[in-house]
Order: structure tokens, then C-alpha cells, then sequence
């Protein structure tokens, strides 16, 4: 069901699921709604971003991201504004995938909550995706770690004519599981992983009017 701005507020924020890099909007009068089969010309938009995150036994490693999303070209009032084919695309260097071999990782697997900043008509607003997915996904033998991040972005209804724009935001937390051949879990067990965006980059996604 959609929920009024001002739950959305008393909730800090928290959307039901970017996501990335990752993504939606509040101001006056704007609701957020599950996503509908109807949708505008739409266009790819890829980003690509790097992360500081903090990771055990190495510390604070360089991790590169490449955002993408579907916008549409234009949304209109009280019909709710899509974002679909939401991925990130994750590259963990080989100094911290080599800590993952030491503890007997052969796979990695997770979960993830990325941080959107969203501006509706020039009121900012952070919110947070949820619900985010990382695959099980192989440790190479040697070399960097790829890894896709994916996950459902909740639609967006706006009640006045505007603009949406939609930007990165600055943190990023996964929960990670690394795993042996045989399935068990890692002495590192399941742990968190609080990533901030690199500062000096440019985190704009999309611009979106609303008539």
C-alpha cells in the first residue's frame, strides 16, 4: 500500500527494498506505491563509483561499483515513476579477496542495504533500499573477487508537478557470508560490511520531470 510522507519521515526513511546505487523520492505531496505494469520511454543509466569499506583482517580496502538502472524519461502526477533492471556490479580487490582464500572462502554470499539520496522538487530526502541480494558467488583462485548485487526498487508516486532526481547515496552495508567447498561456513562467520563512497565523485543517476 502506499504510505504518506510523513510516515515515511517518522521511519527515517527506510524503503522496502536500490538497492542501487542504489532508489526514490519524498516532498510535498508524494507517496511511495508498489511497482505497476504501465511505464514511460525508459533509459539505462550506469554509474560507476568506488567505496571505501571495511572489511576484517585487512581493514579499510578500495571497492569499485558500477551502478545501473532503467528510469523513465518522464513520470506524471499520481501514476507512480518505476525503476527497474537494478543492479551493482561489485569488485573487491585482490588483497582482500586474498583473505577470503586464507580463511578456506570458496564462495560468498549475502545480503545488503545501500543508502539512495533522492531530491523531490529540491527537498532532500535520504532513504535507504532494502532487501538487497548477493548471489552465492565463486572465489577465484587468484585475483580480484566480482560479485553482482540485486534487488526490487519500490515505485514512487508524486502528487505535484516537478522534478525527481536520483543520486547514489553514501553508504552502503552488506552482511557477508563466506563459505568453504563443502558448504560451511568460514571462521570469519557472518559479518558486516559498512562501505562509504569515495569522496570527489560525481553520484547523479537520473533527473526525472513530473508534469
Amino acid at each position: 500500500m502506499p504510505v504518506t510522507a510523513k510516515s515515511v519521515r517518522a521511519t527515517a526513511a527506510v524503503l522496502a527494498a536500490a538497492g542501487i546505487a542504489s532508489l526514490t523520492a519524498i516532498g510535498t505531496g508524494s507517496a511511495l506505491a508498489e511497482p505497476d505494469t504501465a511505464s514511460d520511454p525508459r533509459g539505462q543509466v550506469t554509474k560507476e563509483v568506488s567505496f571505501t569499506c571495511e572489511f576484517p583482517m585487512v581493514g579499510a580496502r578500495p571497492t569499485k561499483a558500477v551502478v545501473n538502472a532503467t528510469f523513465p524519461d518522464a513520470g506524471k502526477v499520481g501514476e507512480a515513476i518505476n525503476v527497474t533492471d537494478f543492479k551493482v556490479d561489485v569488485v573487491i580487490d585482490a588483497q582482500t579477496a586474498d583473505a577470503l582464500r586464507l580463511v578456506g572462502g570458496a564462495s560468498v554470499e549475502g545480503s545488503a542495504s545501500t543508502g539512495v539520496d533522492l531530491k523531490v522538487n529540491g527537498t532532500d530526502l535520504g532513504v535507504t533500499l532494502n532487501g538487497l541480494s548477493i548471489p552465492s558467488t565463486p572465489v577465484p583462485e587468484s585475483g580480484e573477487l566480482s560479485t553482482t548485487i540485486t534487488g526490487p526498487v519500490p515505485g514512487l508516486t508524486i502528487h505535484q508537478p516537478g522534478e525527481v532526481t536520483f543520486a547514489v547515496g553514501s553508504t552502503f552495508l552488506g552482511k557477508i557470508t563466506p563459505k568453504q567447498a563443502d558448504g560451511s561456513e568460514t571462521e570469519l562467520g557472518t559479518f558486516d560490511l559498512p562501505c562509504t563512497l569515495d569522496e570527489g565523485q560525481d553520484p547523479a543517476l537520473a533527473a526525472v520531470p513530473v508534469q
